[in-house]
């Protein structure tokens, strides 16, 4: 498979030269298969891949972008030769960065070697465990595993190559008692074969089953304490696009201008790491072909530094920090279809923990948030979100009280970070709505607006 990318993407950039522009390749190759749960069934769900290449080209100071397959090299070419007609100009240059020493593959064979055989296996595990409760029924959810490939080469002599394995599983249960319906949701995903699917599926259903009863909220400023999911959700909304160098530039950022300054609890420190041993988004090099590093955001509450890809970060006089992707938008993930941008690969954050149940104990009076619908309806400029409360629970005298039916929260995210304490209940997320990853616990906010029905 290396030698194979690596082959086409040097073709692609031969021909470039050969054309008289410098030229980038980016040479993907996925494999992914689904297995679907509906309605206490589980079905084989699909079995696909995508095979691609995307070009950039640089002529006459303008940049163009079409992608193509290895067939069709020379007209995919000819189509980003063209597209530079509508670049604006700049001092476009690809990069010649090869060290690659610190770089990390996450790579499982036994993902690799897995058919829907196993996958259907694993699902029948997760409704094992979703069985736990006989008053519940797994409505639906999903195995998904599969492999990706990509090779990067350009004009400046790089020729970067890894590969990697993911493996997730998802559930939601159902239970009905006395005229109610009560549902719970949990999901995992690892690149590694290293999830307890069993384990996903009874905590789905005991979530479940802790929703039965649910009550309104009052409508009142109190203690919001967010699980990962919900905490992640929120901030690959507001924060991380707002950490991107290209957003700093045009001043659509609430964080232009404060390099140095305080911007977060003091504490809490806020990395994107493209080399974590967990991380969902680690390779040995970004979609540029720029060597894989370690970027401290904040450190110790104060802000150090940006997110670039390559053109942003020439066009902000700085070096790329290894943040580029083939990222469209609305999509959880990339693609040779479009040309590479910013975006947060595996967000950390790191700091003094505690537990959750400490935090709860330590709560008057508050809510405990696990999933929220609409963040991606946020304010990325001003940092500011409302969002549903898709499942939850208040929070009366340290103890969990009784589940939500319905309720909002809002705030602004950038000023919140500013008091966030962290729970030491660490798990690996993703957006949904962008390739952005983190591995993220819980975080607890003070005085924070909360709305009931």
């Amino acid at each position: 498979m290396q030698d194979e990318l690596l082959s086409i993407a040097k073709k692609a950039v031969d021909a470039g030269a050969a054309a008289g522009v410098q030229c980038e390749a980016f040479v993907q190759k996925a494999r992914h298969t689904s297995i679907s749960v509906e309605g206490g069934n589980v079905t084989f769900g699909s079995m696909d891949g995508d095979y691609g290449i995307g070009l950039r080209v640089i002529k006459d100071r303008r940049t163009g972008y079409a992608y193509c397959s290895d067939a069709t090299i020379d007209f995919g070419l000819k189509q980003a030769i063209a597209a530079t007609r509508f670049g604006k100009p700049g001092d476009y240059a690809f990069h010649g960065d090869k060290d690659y020493a610190g770089a990390r593959s996450l790579f499982d064979n036994r993902i690799a070697s897995l058919v829907p055989e196993d996958g259907i296996s694993l699902a029948r595990d997760m409704m094992e465990g979703a069985s736990c409760d006989k008053r519940a029924f797994p409505a639906r959810g999903g195995i998904g595993f599969g492999t990706v490939a990509m090779a990067v080469a350009n004009s400046n002599g790089v020729a970067a190559y890894d590969e990697g394995t993911m493996v997730s599983g998802s559930i939601m249960s159902l239970i009905k008692e006395s005229g109610m319906v009560a549902n719970g949701s949990e999901s995992d995903m690892s690149r590694f074969l290293d999830i307890n699917f069993e384990k996903i599926g009874n905590t789905a259903t005991e979530r479940a089953a802790s929703q039965l009863n649910q009550k309104g909220i009052e409508t009142a400023p109190m203690t919001v304490i967010m699980r990962p999911s919900a905490a992640f959700d929120i901030f690959c909304n507001t924060v991380a696009p707002a950490l991107y160098g290209s957003a700093v530039k045009k001043y659509e950022s609430v964080y232009a201008g404060k390099i140095g300054k305080q911007v977060a609890a003091k504490g809490l420190t806020i990395l994107d790491d493209g080399t974590f041993d967990k991380g969902l988004n680690t390779y040995a090099m970004d979609e540029e072909g720029y060597p894989s590093r370690k970027n401290v955001l904040v450190e110790d509450g104060i802000l150090k530094m940006f997110l670039y890809d390559e053109f942003s970060a020439i066009e902000s006089g700085t070096k790329p920090t290894g943040s580029a992707m083939h990222a469209d938008r609305l999509d959880a993930s990339t693609s040779y279809k479009v040309p590479p941008t910013t975006c947060a690969r595996n967000i950390i954050f790191n700091g003094p923990t505690m537990s959750e149940e400490k935090m709860i104990r330590d709560t008057k009076n508050g809510v405990l948030v696990l999933d929220v619908l609409g963040a991606h309806t946020a304010n990325r400029a001003s940092g500011d979100f409302s969002v549903a409360i898709y499942a939850g629970y208040a929070i009366k005298d340290g103890e969990l009280a009784y589940p939500l039916k319905g309720g909002m929260i809002g705030g602004n995210m950038p000023q919140m970070l500013m008091n966030a304490e962290l729970a030491d209940n660490y798990k690996l997320e993703g957006s949904g709505l962008s390739p952005a990853t983190g591995y993220m616990p819980s975080i607890k906010f003070e005085n924070i607006r909360v709305s009931g029905e």
